[in-house]
Order: C-alpha cells, then sequence, then structure tokens
C-alpha cells in the first residue's frame, strides 16, 4: 500500500475538520499537564523524545549506529540545527534526572553509556503519536490507525523503529520555516496551539498573553515576544497596544496546511512501513509455532 502525498492530503474532502480535531486533540494532550508540556516545548525536546523512543525500538546490541549514546544524539539533533550542543547536553541531563531516560552501560562494551527511555517517556511518546495518527484514521480508516484507539504499544514501537530508518520523513516538520520559527521557541508551537484552536472554535474569548503564560509555564514577556515577532513576519495580528488577542492571518494559515500535510504525508509513509513489517512478523510467527509442534519428519 503506497504513502499518500501531502497534496492528496491536503485536497481531501475531509481535511479542515481533520485538522480542527487534531488542533484540540494536541491541546487536550498538554493541556493541564505540566510534564507533558515540558515534553512538547520545542522542536529540541520533541526530536529528542522522538529519537530516544526511536533507538529504543531499533536497538541491536550489534550494531553501535542503533544506540542512544549522547554522542549520537548530538549528531543527529545538534548537526541539524534543531538545538544546540549545550542546550541538548543541558536536555539530556535533565530528562535522566527527572527518570524519563535511564543512564545504562553497554551490555558489549562498558565504556559506553545508552540512555533508555523509561515507561513514562514511552507513554508520552504513544499519546503523542496516537494524536497525529487520529488525524489520518480520520481521512483513511481503512489504513490501519485504528491502533490509535487501543494505543498498542507494539505498534508504537514498529512504527519508531520504521521512523528510525526513515529520517527525511520522521523530520518533515523541519522545512516548514513559518511553523518552525514557533517550534523553535521555548513553548512556541503551544501557543500557536491555543491561538488556532480559539480560531477554529470560532470562540469570542481568544487566549491572552497572560492566560497562556499561565498555561503554558512561560513568561508573559517571552510570549509576547513571539507573537510580536510574528506579526513582524505578516503572520498573526495583535490588538490593541500590542498586549491581549493573536489573530493567525491568512498566510500562516496555509503554512501550517501545508505543514499538517506535509507532516502528517512523512507519518503515512513511516506507518505503512511499519505496518507491512508487523503483518510479515505476524505471518512468520504461525509457521514458528507450526514448526515446533511438529516432529523431525514434519508429523
Amino acid at each position: 500500500m503506497g504513502s499518500k502525498t501531502a497534496d492528496e492530503i491536503l485536497a481531501h474532502p475531509r481535511f479542515a475538520d481533520a485538522r480542527r480535531a487534531h488542533v484540540d486533540a494536541l491541546v487536550e494532550l498538554f493541556a493541564g499537564d505540566r510534564f507533558v508540556t515540558r515534553m512538547m516545548a520545542d522542536a529540541g525536546v520533541i526530536t529528542l523524545r522522538g529519537f530516544l523512543a526511536g533507538f529504543h525500538a531499533a536497538y541491536d546490541e550489534n550494531d553501535r549506529t542503533t544506540w542512544a549514546t549522547p554522542g549520537q544524539l548530538q549528531k543527529l539533533i545538534a548537526e541539524r540545527g534543531l538545538a544546540s550542543a549545550r542546550r541538548l547536553d543541558d536536555l539530556m541531563a535533565r530528562f535522566r534526572q527527572a527518570r524519563y531516560v535511564l543512564s545504562v552501560v553497554s551490555p558489549v562494551d562498558n565504556r559506553v553509556r545508552i540512555l533508555t527511555p523509561t515507561e513514562r517517556l514511552l507513554a508520552h511518546d504513544r499519546a503523542h503519536l496516537a494524536a497525529y495518527h487520529r488525524f489520518l484514521h480520520e481521512l483513511y480508516p481503512e489504513r490501519g490507525y485504528d491502533w490509535t484507539l487501543r494505543q498498542d504499544p507494539r505498534v508504537q514501537l514498529a512504527i519508531r523503529k520504521a521512523g528510525f530508518y526513515a529520517l527525511p520523513q520522521a523530520l518533515a516538520f523541519t522545512r516548514h520555516a513559518p511553523i518552525m520559527m514557533f517550534l523553535a521557541r521555548d513553548a512556541g508551537y503551544l501557543a500557536f496551539l491555543l491561538v488556532a484552536q480559539a480560531e477554529l472554535s470560532d470562540s469570542n474569548r481568544r487566549p491572552s498573553f497572560t492566560s497562556m503564560s499561565d498555561d503554558l509555564g512561560v513568561s508573559r514577556t517571552h510570549i509576547r515576544n513571539l507573537f510580536v515577532e510574528a506579526e513582524d513576519a505578516g503572520y498573526v495580528r495583535l490588538g490593541w497596544k500590542r498586549s491581549r488577542q493573536v489573530e493567525i492571518m491568512p498566510p500562516l494559515w496555509e503554512a501550517y496546511d501545508r505543514f499538517v500535510a506535509d507532516v502528517q504525508a512523512g507519518q503515512d509513509a513511516i506507518a505503512q512501513i511499519a505496518f507491512a513489517n508487523l503483518r510479515e512478523a505476524e505471518a512468520i510467527e504461525p509457521s514458528r509455532k507450526t514448526d515446533s509442534t511438529n516432529g523431525p519428519d514434519g508429523h
């Protein structure tokens, strides 16, 4: 089964409804939960969490490229400009201190320490991945995304393993400069989602800088500076004295639609590989069980 393209997704008649539900799902994921907010704070954190899950799923003690060492993570994240080397070191230290990851000695080389995600981090990664795949389930219910209804860890790890070997698709979000402007800032994308949710719901109540600051655990000045910069770029319009309501302008909505479609196309490509791998594994497993119950002559 081939993967869907960004243009196909964008042209789908239910795209707008799925996008609205997707924004609601992401806001629901982090709303009122400071742990989850920190796990979605910016591109560096999101990418680190995703790579930790990917390394965990792909781990092979005989293949050092699948070992989640600090050096490997620096190479994959810092060299792509998704976080500075210093910030990444700080994030890895914070993850260890909070026991989102454990630092364990490699069983085949005691000079090397490997970062292994704990169940708490994997559970959030599973919920975040499911929020993305529910968008695809809404558009393409026949393509295997019903796994999100039960959030099966086996499917999650198969998807993360496939994504580990398909980085262009996994990192599709980096191609979209307008959205990266928000993703690059602490809680910037989450602030954008709060504004987008209010607009998509046609609510008369729009989040203020103060309410976003309270919800996201960052300063009001930080939120204000983010949206002032976005206004200067023509992406939003701010209310009187640049102090309260934020209105998303058409160029940013267009950029966001393209971003969502491209990211979801990448997710679909990865997921279809994972689903095929799971089907193959399930086909092999019964034959192994049959062989093990038969004698040497097949009876």
